[in-house]
């Protein structure tokens, strides 16, 4: 095989490429934050030119939109993948926030970006993670509304604040993580987000109830 063949052979092809440079991207933002990663930056730790980053992700707003948008798709598989073979309300829930948990100790580039997109209320990436939370929080309210419905959470849980607990809860595990705080301690948190806010009360609203009823009569 003459040089010119063995080039082509040990080409790397177009889809790889960005792959490894969105890989190198995921390094960057989370090194640097959303607002102050650029082309140069991802270039350096691809160790690449400038230009061929540029040729995958044209503009600066291309750029953070490849990366939020991994972002998205790799927390809603987390959150998918984590109820996939729970079937009790409050074992689902708090198999949501282990897998936060989990994620900061496996990914932890990918939640620190996730953090810092929460924060940066801005185009181009605001209204991605508006629609992301969106996403997120509809799924968490439709785990809750599940629950009421088999009578193991509150009756009178707004389901939607419920998911919003939910998805704050996420981000404090993943502070106290990076944070190093002890792993009984997040599970300690974990157990009371989940039981005390929203299972707890549920026994005390049925008696209440039934106590009610019977005063009544």
């Amino acid at each position: 095989m003459n040089d010119l063949a063995r080039k082509r052979a040990t080409r790397t092809s177009p889809e790889l490429r960005q792959a490894q440079l969105l890989a190198c991207a995921m390094k960057v933002f989370a090194r640097l934050g959303i607002g102050r990663a650029v082309h140069a930056d991802v270039a350096r730790e691809a160790r690449v030119s400038v230009p061929t980053v540029f040729s995958y992700f044209p503009t600066g707003d291309a750029l953070k939109i490849a990366v939020v948008t991994e972002i998205d798709r790799f927390l809603v598989l987390l959150v998918n993948t984590a109820t996939r073979n729970t079937a009790d309300s409050e074992d689902r829930l708090k198999s949501i926030l282990r897998a936060f948990a989990e994620a900061v100790e496996s990914h932890p580039d990918y939640l620190k970006i996730w953090m810092d997109w929460s924060t940066v209320i801005a185009e181009p990436t605001w209204s991605k993670y508006e629609a992301f939370q969106d996403h997120i929080l509809d799924s968490f309210a439709t785990l809750i509304e599940r629950g009421k419905a088999e009578g193991t959470l509150r009756a009178d849980l707004n389901a939607t604040i419920g998911a919003h607990m939910i998805m704050g809860a996420g981000h404090m595990i993943a502070q106290m993580i990076f944070r190093h705080r002890d792993e009984q301690l997040v599970d300690e948190f974990i157990d009371n987000v989940v039981h005390n806010a929203l299972f707890a009360d549920a026994r005390k609203t049925d008696r209440k109830t039934k106590s009610e009823g019977s005063d009544s009569r």
